[in-house]
């Protein structure tokens, strides 16, 4: 550990190469810039891609470097980027798609991996998800077991491989590793020797506390590491949802739907009304740049501590030090959508929280569904696509993956990341800044929609005030129709009321004519009768 205090962090990373997978994505390419930014004396980063697209993975890479994030490195060190190899593969494939000279090359020069790559869809049929998430483990850890000058493998997991293990006497899910009682190999096994179709009838059973087959692989993929990487030097970095950035390359970055993202969209264009939601409950939420710098700091950590017996394990979570409740979340969310309108925002943005399914389910009938089935109708009939439904179905079935993460009183231990800030030198601190108690979550809110409004929703106008007005006449528009829905719920309400009185009256005067008429009712009913 007093190692540590010799080496600063960018002295670890000098000579030293990375293999990263997932440097494609969202994580990846924030990995990559703030290395080459950060730590200047890095000699090479391999980074596995596969074709896409008709692209190779030499258009890939141009496209990488002309993406936004490496905006900052274009303009002062354009030739950084040579340190860039890049290795055609797969990480759903056996040996990850490398071929044998390129897995040569890789074993012969890299120190350390990154294994962030993922299938975040969480409805992949679980034969994808296990070769995707748990088998590309197996095999990376064969990789970094080859390696000739090994430092550390850093395996970016999830904060929810775990989250039904809530420990109410503790009160919060504990940096350890849970088990199950399915051994990761077994499962490998058994998706290798059966069809697709009959896994997927299978699944339901599988999953058992898990809601959706990402939880489940990242919940074996780590029992793997425990069980077949004792003898590596690891981490496991385990984020719970993250967004844009806080500061670097630059303040809201992100080009990514995961998490609540997307929801903000629709929450922002109008279309999100009513929402399932325990409003008062942690939104576990991290900035992208902060997750970055804990994966780039954990490697150094381990890298000069490989006598450790077991993986180090570190929450990437704000709850547990600075939390904001997803009322927090998505009321910010909602102010920044009336203050920098999108583009094309479709209708007031208003959100109503509900506690029960049934409650979310009845306001969203008649606040989103039948508004849906109106517009498809009317666009139906000017000869225009309809699509409002299908947005309704896409946002349900959505939510249903991940209602888990709102609904749940879930908490995460963070006190790994703590002890790790204090191994690190004042320097190293302020330039891999992980420590999530200095967020701002009113700025960071901001930047982050306005980073998404930019750079993922494609909504680049920056005539707010001609925004604001639109948004102002919406406003208006909503109010005269609720209060129009309102009014005619109530006279139909009254309507019926006097129907239900009159019938009832009717009644009454049927029951007193025999009186009125001086006859016994027995006969009245016989005159009834016959007429």
């Amino acid at each position: 550990m007093e190692n540590s205090k010799k080496l600063t962090i960018a002295e670890f990373y000098n000579g030293k190469s990375i293999f990263i997978t997932g440097g494609m994505g969202f994580l990846g390419k924030v990995i990559v810039e703030k290395l080459l930014r950060s730590c200047s004396g890095i000699e090479k980063i391999f980074l596995l891609a596969r074709s896409k697209k008709g692209k190779n993975v030499n258009d890939r890479l141009d496209e990488f470097i002309n993406s936004p994030p490496m905006t900052l490195l274009r303009e002062k060190n354009p030739k950084v980027f040579n340190k860039i190899i890049m290795i055609e593969g797969d990480v759903s494939e056996e040996k990850l798609g490398i071929s044998e000279e390129n897995l040569k090359l890789i074993s012969e020069n890299v120190s350390i991996f990154i294994h962030s790559a993922a299938t975040i869809n969480f409805n992949e049929p679980l034969k994808i998800a296990i070769k995707t998430n748990l088998q590309s483990v197996k095999e990376i850890m064969k990789m970094a077991r080859n390696s000739k000058k090994l430092d550390a493998l850093i395996h970016v997991s999830t904060a929810y491989t775990n989250w039904f293990e809530y420990d109410c006497a503790k009160g919060l899910v504990e940096e350890k590793i849970y088990t199950n009682e399915f051994k990761p190999n077994d499962i490998i096994n058994l998706s290798q020797s059966m069809s697709q179709e009959l896994l997927n009838k299978l699944t339901p059973s599988m999953l058992g506390k898990h809601t959706n087959t990402y939880t489940f692989t990242k919940n074996l993929a780590e029992q793997l590491i425990v069980n077949e990487g004792k003898d590596l030097p690891v981490a496991i970095i385990r984020p719970s949802m993250v967004l844009g950035s806080l500061k670097e390359p630059f303040p809201g970055w992100l080009d990514s739907w995961a998490g609540p993202t997307a929801y903000a969209y629709f929450l922002s264009r109008g279309f999100l009304r009513s929402f399932h939601i325990h409003k008062h409950n942690i939104g576990e939420i991290v900035p992208v740049d902060m997750t970055v710098n804990l994966i780039i700091a954990s490697a150094w950590k381990v890298g000069i501590n490989k006598s450790q017996n077991e993986p180090l394990i570190y929450h990437n979570v704000s709850g547990d030090a600075n939390p904001i409740s997803w009322k927090g979340y998505f009321d910010l969310c909602e102010i920044n959508a009336k203050k920098f309108p999108l583009d094309d925002v479709f209708w007031y943005p208003r959100i109503r929280y509900r506690k029960t399914a049934l409650a979310t389910n009845i306001d969203a009938f008649f606040t989103q569904r039948i508004p849906a089935y109106l517009i498809d109708f009317a666009s139906i009939i000017m000869g225009k696509k309809p699509k409002m439904v299908r947005l309704q179905d896409k946002m349900y079935h959505g939510y249903n993956c991940v209602k888990f993460a709102s609904t749940s009183p879930v908490k995460f231990e963070s006190k790994n990341y703590e002890k790790l800030i204090e191994s690190m030198n004042p320097n190293d601190v302020k330039e891999f800044d992980f420590d999530v108690r200095k967020i701002n979550w009113n700025q960071y809110i901001e930047d982050y929609f306005l980073g998404a409004r930019k750079y993922l929703w494609n909504s680049t106008s920056t005539d707010f005030a001609a925004g604001r007005k639109k948004i102002q006449m919406l406003k208006y528009a909503n109010f005269c129709l609720v209060g129009t829905t309102l009014a005619g719920s109530l006279f139909l309400l009254n309507k019926l009321r006097n129907s239900l009185k009159c019938e009832e009256e009717g009644k009454e005067i049927e029951q007193l004519k025999p009186k009125l008429l001086n006859i016994p009712v027995w006969q009245w009913k016989q005159r009834q009768e016959v007429h």
